[in-house]
């Protein structure tokens, strides 16, 4: 997997000027839970793994890999793009491969999985639809 960027490499951005994201629902094996990564500004604020969609990424899901990777140390493929979200943020849902015990950002952020209820009540609570929306979008079971 690649390194950890220090800088961005290139933003990219919609007609509107918004700024382009892309990240992943990771569902684990048996369906049953999302991996989320703790926001670096706010302690017990959860959110997906996601980020800018850069200049250099050829598509979406190459940027979503690359998040995953440097937010929650997880490696895996994208099983299909769940499309765009309000904010132009086109998760990915993923499929983990391995779960490493170091990874860019383990400094900056914890992991954890959740279920399905566990995740939607997070994220009502902190006002996120876009991710519930990608919740909703993903394989997870409910």
């Amino acid at each position: 997997m690649a390194g950890h960027r220090s800088m961005e490499v290139g933003v990219r951005y919609a007609a509107d000027g918004s700024r382009l994201v892309a990240g992943v629902v990771a569902v684990s094996v048996d369906r049953r839970r999302v991996l989320v990564v703790e926001s670096t500004n706010r302690v017990n604020h959860w959110v997906l793994p996601k980020g800018g969609y850069e200049t250099d990424e050829a598509r979406p899901e190459d940027a979503a890999s690359r998040e995953a990777w440097e937010e929650a140390g997880i490696t895996g493929r994208i099983t299909r793009a769940l499309g765009e979200i309000r904010d132009l943020r086109p998760p990915a849902k993923g499929l983990p491969r391995s779960e490493e015990d170091r990874w860019p950002e383990m400094h900056k952020r914890k992991r954890r999985w959740l279920t399905y209820e566990e995740a939607k009540s997070c994220f009502q609570s902190m006002n996120r639809p876009e991710l519930i929306e990608a919740l909703d979008r993903s394989s997870v079971l409910r």
